[in-house]
């Protein structure tokens, strides 16, 4: 079992965090029925936010209810399983009903949030935000390991906590504890060692002690040398004894690297086909499969305890696969993928430029923006004349480079700036046509409007009002804009 979990904390006591945030937390939970105001716990991972929230709801006596954002995040399931949650009485797991009047509660603990949909319509943000503004019966807390990717509002209606990496001695208080439960002498050296390697997170450094002293009753320094996070080079070492060995001590050595499973497995899938054949290549590809699942998992509900069968599967499932060890010399290659990621880059982030921009105009996500309009905007750009192509681009705020990106048609997309630019088209805020239009005593809706461009133009003339309200109005007669007319339909 990993140290992580066994020693998970229990009680609040346990939990590594200063004095100040634990006393602010255990006073939003004493006076929950005077605030009713979620708890939100942000900070980066490894730092014991959902061990805090659980060892909280273990002190007070309250069930918990866990819902992991990623996974559960949509405006059905945030509605149907937190709302009634909520806002309902609970009955323990021991089948005793529990009243809030007596202090008894069921706290929903929703991790991940800061994954939850914004600004599509089935998303969980707006059902949540509903969930909170009603003021909720039972305790909600949120975690979010970024809570700036959250709403303003929704920030605003919560407590916010900000975690904090932790001070290395507090570290080494807590990895003497569970030294002293695993019954191993430690040198305060070593755990020195391991608490500074870990860069303030608590979980790497639990990790990097088991691997360093399990099975061990004495760790020194110079164990702790062998066994701290090694350099990217060592990754060779480890795809040479997948490949060329069958011992099983691969996965502790692969777990020792500053490699996280999900590149690892592509060091493996890549130089695979090297190795394997047949029936070995076959098999071998089965289990790096079942892998790939497990960090397909890990990814979406945040499950880090699953890299370890991950990580078990492509390094001594993939190794005892084969009939026998494979001899010679091999030249092993850097993941192919790595390298095609690096030359699109530059694309995909111009894609994301777009995207952002369709997606604000036209009200959509990014998701969205590219599954319903970016090919719809780019075949209109690419056919349609200068004129009307630079009145989309326009609209959308496209600079010369989204254009050729767009187009794929660095001539065109230069015509259309041109265009755009001699005629000084450009988008103007709703707000204002519509205060515009009250101002010209038009109806919105009774009359076509023109383009941005004329209202600016408009509102830009020194003419005096009567002149150019006699003029804008002989022009509103000879030229009204219809969909038939800007696409040039009969």
């Amino acid at each position: 079992m990993l140290w992580v979990e066994k020693y998970r904390p229990k009680k609040l006591e346990d939990v590594v965090i200063s004095k100040k945030l634990l006393d602010e937390i255990l006073e939003w939970a004493r006076n929950w029925d005077s605030h009713r105001k979620p708890l939100l716990l942000a900070g980066p991972p490894g730092t014991g936010k959902t061990s805090l929230a659980l060892a909280l709801a273990s002190s007070l006596g309250w069930e918990t209810v866990e819902l992991n954002a990623s996974d559960q995040r949509s405006w059905a399931v945030i509605s149907r399983i937190v709302g009634e949650g909520a806002f309902n009485e609970t009955l323990s797991f021991d089948g005793e009903f529990m009243r809030s009047s007596e202090g008894k509660r069921k706290v929903i603990i929703l991790d991940e949030v800061d994954n939850l949909h914004k600004k599509e319509d089935a998303g969980g943000e707006g059902a949540l935000l509903k969930i909170i503004k009603r003021k909720p019966l039972q305790p909600l807390i949120l975690i979010a390991n970024d809570p700036f990717a959250l709403s303003r509002e929704l920030r605003g209606l919560c407590k916010v906590v900000n975690f904090r990496r932790a001070d290395y001695r507090s570290i080494v208080k807590v990895l003497q504890r569970i030294c002293s439960l695993e019954g191993i002498k430690a040198d305060k050296d070593a755990l020195l060692l391991i608490a500074k390697n870990s860069g303030g997170d608590l979980r790497a450094a639990i990790n990097d002690l088991q691997a360093a002293a399990e099975g061990k009753k004495k760790l020194t320094v110079e164990d702790v040398a062998t066994s701290v996070r090694t350099q990217q080079t060592d990754i060779f070492k480890v795809i040479q004894k997948v490949f060329k060995s069958f011992d099983p001590e691969v996965y502790s050595t692969a777990m020792l690297l500053d490699q996280t499973p999900e590149n690892i497995i592509w060091w493996v899938s890549e130089n695979l086909p090297l190795e394997y054949e047949g029936e070995d290549l076959l098999k071998a590809s089965l289990v790096l499969s079942r892998a790939d699942i497990f960090l397909g998992r890990v990814k979406r509900r945040q499950y880090y305890r699953l890299w370890k069968y991950a990580a078990y599967l492509m390094t001594v499932g993939v190794q005892q696969t084969k009939k026998e060890p494979r001899k010679g010399f091999t030249r092993y290659k850097v993941p192919s993928m790595w390298q095609r990621y690096a030359y699109t880059k530059s694309k995909r982030e111009k894609l994301k430029k777009v995207l952002l921009k369709i997606g604000r105009f036209s009200h959509l996500s990014s998701k969205k923006a590219y599954a319903e309009m970016f090919y719809l905007v780019r075949n209109l750009l690419v056919e349609l004349d200068i004129e009307k192509a630079a009145k989309i681009a326009a609209f959308y705020e496209f600079d010369t480079d989204d254009l050729e990106f767009i187009t794929g048609d660095g001539k065109k997309a230069e015509k259309i700036w041109r265009y755009i630019e001699e005629n000084k088209l450009h988008r103007i805020d709703e707000s204002f046509l519509a205060s515009y239009e009250a101002y010209e005593g038009y109806e919105t809706g009774v009359e076509s409007r023109e383009s941005d461009v004329e209202f600016e133009a408009d509102v830009e003339s020194k003419e005096p009002d009567e002149e150019r309200k006699e003029k804008r109005g002989k022009e509103k007669r000879a030229k009204t804009t219809t969909l038939d007319s800007f696409f040039g339909s009969a």
